[in-house]
């Protein structure tokens, strides 16, 4: 069997640097995935940045064999106002702290601080005395012998930076690759607290305007609660005296006084209309939403039916179309459709023949479009803002009575079921009033 020469000596010792070349390059991998993984961990566990600064800092300088550091951000006039200096540095800091603290605050972005800043690039300086960039420092600062700067950088910018100084053997290359890695590490733990700060605030914000909101809305709804179920009294009085008054002999009365009568008749009935409308429509936002399965075709049919009293229906082509099963209150959606027929039929009260469809629109993978359809007199649609507006009407009262109630219940109800309510019409050719709820992938049984 042949063997192979013995290896020289030379050949040897090239083997043996080479390992151990390797085996410093892993352990100085190791030890840069430990520091960013320190940096990660105990900067989640940090209360302010102030913490967050120093926990870098500190592993940073582990890592490197640095003797102190800094950590600088840069403020709109590009001065570092809020300068952060290690444990280690105010150690060797010799000058007055309140003196210190007062530079610190605005610190200049001047000598070997600023040589890769603006190229958003790290620098290393390993003999500052000689340094063309050096320039004098405080009495008491601290002594500089080599110097490595990272920049903090953030959305292709420099927002601050690293220095790190003093390691007894200078600075390299790998130094400086991995505190950029642990800058990197560094900003992502900063802007993940910043994010959740910002955050906390906004719903905080939310929080007190939602409970503002819901106070003022109580409120509200309190007062007109109270003033509807005052204002109810001097209606009754009023509609009790008329009465009275209509027993009585009227002879004696001209034909304006009785016209007269007949006005504060009809403006009591209107003034009792407008106080039941209001109740009805509070109390639509009081009354607990009871979830159940609706059959809507069942339910418009039962409508239709309690329609049949109505003086126009006989005059009616109902065309109503299919409709599904929805998840919500049976009682609320009936009188959607209750107000929204009613709608339909006052105004299309003057045409021969009155034509009312029902049926399915276009909706999304969120929701289902439901209309209702009439051939009236329409609306402009200018004014389609005002359609579903508490009180607000579109057509004068001695052309169509109403309150003004109705459509603004059907708004109330269709939002607190999450969906929507809108119009669309052509002026003398009808009007459709449409509205979504949510889409239930399987109705709750």
């Amino acid at each position: 069997m042949t063997q192979s020469p013995p290896k020289s000596v030379a050949a040897l010792e090239a083997e043996l640097a080479e390992a151990s070349l390797a085996g410093r390059s892993a352990r100085r991998q190791i030890a840069l995935l430990s520091s960013i993984v320190s940096v990660l961990r105990e900067t989640a566990n940090c209360q302010t940045e102030e913490e967050m600064a120093q926990v870098c800092l500190r592993v940073a300088e582990d890592l490197t064999g640095s003797a102190y550091g800094f950590i600088g951000e840069l403020n709109e006039q590009g001065l570092f106002d809020t300068t952060l200096v290690s444990e280690r540095g105010w150690a060797a800091c010799r000058m007055p702290t309140a003196e210190a603290v007062r530079l610190l605050k605005s610190m200049p972005n001047r000598g070997i601080n600023r040589i890769g800043l603006q190229a958003n690039r790290s620098w290393i300086v390993n003999d500052v005395g000689r340094d063309p960039n050096s320039v004098p420092r405080p009495t008491g600062h601290p002594e500089l012998s080599s110097f490595l700067g990272v920049p903090l950088s953030y959305a292709g910018g420099s927002i601050g930076m690293i220095g790190l100084a003093n390691k007894p053997s200078g600075y390299s290359s790998a130094d400086r690759e991995e505190v950029e890695a642990l800058a990197a590490a560094f900003i992502e733990s900063l802007n993940r607290r910043r994010a959740e700060k910002r955050v906390a605030e906004l719903n905080a914000e939310l929080s007190s305007q939602v409970r503002q909101v819901e106070a003022a809305n109580k409120e509200l709804e309190n007062f007109s609660y109270s003033m509807s179920h005052d204002l109810r009294a001097p209606v009754r009085h009023l509609n009790a005296y008329l009465e009275l008054l209509g027993k009585q002999d009227l002879s004696v009365l001209d034909h304006k006084s009785h016209h007269y009568l007949e006005v504060i008749r009809d403006a009591a009935e209107n003034m009792a209309l407008l106080v039941d409308g209001l109740l009805s429509f509070l109390h639509l936002g009081r009354v607990e939403l009871k979830g159940a399965r609706v059959d809507l075709g069942e339910l418009v049919n039962e409508v239709i039916l309690e329609m049949a009293g109505h003086p126009d229906a006989g005059r009616v082509d109902w065309q109503i179309a299919p409709l599904p099963e929805v998840w919500g209150d049976r009682e609320m959606l009936r009188t959607v459709f209750q107000n929204l027929v009613a709608n339909a039929l006052k105004f299309s009260r003057d045409r021969q023949e009155i034509e009312i469809e029902i049926g399915t629109g276009s909706g999304n993978l969120s929701e289902l479009v439901f209309f209702v359809r009439d051939n009236g007199v329409g609306f402009d649609m200018r004014y389609q803002h005002k359609l579903f507006g508490l009180f607000q009407r579109l057509h004068s009262n001695e052309e169509f009575k109403g309150t003004g109630v109705g459509l603004a219940s059907v708004q109330r109800i269709i939002q607190r079921h999450g969906g929507r309510v809108w119009a669309s019409s052509v002026l003398g050719e009808g009007a459709t009033l449409w509205f979504s709820l949510p889409r239930q992938e399987e109705i709750v049984p």
